[in-house]
């Protein structure tokens, strides 16, 4: 299947040089924004308001504009320099030290006026609460910086990524058929899009997402064909409480393909199965489907090698435990989800013993219908086998955590 991967077909239209040259633009700026990304962001990290950008910002601020003459220092008639008790120079911060402390204005208590005096005679208390308004309204400041670079930065790599996608384009505007999952519809949307599918053809429609099938549709879609079945899993969803098993009326993890089933839509049902035996067919039958027929090719076929029937079920006392390493399927945000730990080694001594009958693991299916127990069952399986989880299962461990 590799040779039919996107990444190794060949063909579409090449660059020209005038795209090459805008590429190598968009290359230069990317680097110069992210060199400025990264300086804003040191410089956030340090959060650390330094006292002269204090007085900048009191000095351009309309509201605190009292303050910055408060805490400027006047300037001597006679060019002297002022100094205070141990002979040192009055550095251009005293007025601003001596509010921050709680202190009045010392030395400069003369040049108090009617402007100022309300600035002087503010509790240490109002004087620590503003100090915290006016660092807030800096860090604010250097995160709208920050926000306004990373924004150019990603404009900047959309526009790189939209260049190299044309090329994905060209390539599946010359296909009669792209087959893809919904992630990958996802992924390649634009390229997708660009193609102007005129027919989507979506398989196993019932376990897909209705928002999924609805954002697949492009504006050249004149044909949409489900198959799947309505009555066997639904989509997952990550909340049950929006789940159609809640019953709270949201039905997030109603496909489409449901939707219009239940709303007598127009369908075609196959009634006749081809692959389990009529051991197994009787029980769905009497259970989901009455009007199920056995084709010939499951009637007639061997017996279960080592066992005393085709179909057993077992009953045991062995209580359940708790899987608490990932949240349950149910609900993402519990803290546990279902295992059988005996049931586990139970199903590998299964497994050893129809292989030593001759079966081999292509022979062999192992289904649970809880992730903690799926994860149990790699963990005992792998003593003694390689056992092969299906890309969906895997994605849900991933995601279970």
């Amino acid at each position: 299947m590799k040779n039919l991967a996107l990444s190794e077909q060949k063909g579409g239209s090449r660059l020209n040089q005038d795209s090459w040259n805008i590429i190598n633009a968009l290359k230069t700026e990317a680097a110069g924004l992210k060199t400025r990304l990264e300086e804003a962001f040191d410089r956030y990290k340090e959060a650390t308001i330094r006292k002269d950008q204090l007085m900048e910002h009191l000095e351009f601020s309309d509201e605190d504009g009292d303050f910055y003459e408060a805490f400027s220092i006047p300037e001597a008639e006679d060019g002297m320099s002022r100094v205070g008790r141990k002979g040192k120079k009055v550095n251009q911060y005293y007025l601003l030290d001596r509010w921050l402390y709680g202190s009045d204005a010392g030395q400069f208590k003369k040049n108090v006026n009617g402007t100022t005096r309300k600035v002087w005679q503010m509790t240490q208390a109002a004087r620590q609460e503003t100090r915290q308004k006016w660092e807030l309204e800096l860090l604010k400041e250097q995160s709208e910086e920050l926000a306004a670079i990373a924004e150019q930065y990603n404009e900047t790599q959309q526009k790189l990524g939209k260049m190299f996608k044309e090329k994905n384009a060209s390539i599946m505007r010359e296909k009669r058929i792209i087959g893809c999952t919904t992630t990958g519809a996802a992924k390649y949307f634009q390229e997708v899009q660009a193609a102007s599918a005129s027919v989507l053809l979506v398989e196993e429609a019932g376990e897909i997402l209705e928002s999924h099938i609805l954002t697949a549709l492009g504006p050249e879609t004149n044909q949409l064909i489900l198959i799947g079945d309505h009555k066997q899993l639904r989509p997952k969803v990550a909340n049950y409480n929006l789940s159609v098993e809640k019953g709270e009326g949201y039905d997030l993890n109603r496909s489409l393909f449901e939707r219009l089933v239940l709303k007598e839509f127009p369908h075609s049902t196959l009634s006749t199965q081809h692959r389990m035996r009529p051991e197994i067919s009787a029980l769905v039958r009497q259970l989901t489907y009455p009007e199920l027929t056995d084709s010939d090719s499951t009637k007639g076929r061997p017996n279960l090698i080592g066992f005393q029937d085709n179909l057993i079920f077992v009953k045991h006392n062995h209580l359940e435990d708790q899987n608490h390493r990932m949240a349950n399927e149910k609900e993402m945000t519990a803290l546990s989800s279902k295992q059988n730990t005996w049931e586990a080694e139970m199903t590998l001594k299964c497994v050893r013993y129809l292989g030593q009958n001759g079966y081999g693991t292509d022979k062999i299916v192992v289904l649970t219908p809880y992730l903690g127990q799926l994860q149990l069952l790699k963990e005992v399986l792998s003593r003694e086998n390689d056992p092969w989880l299906n890309d969906l299962d895997s994605a849900d461990l991933v995601r279970a955590g």
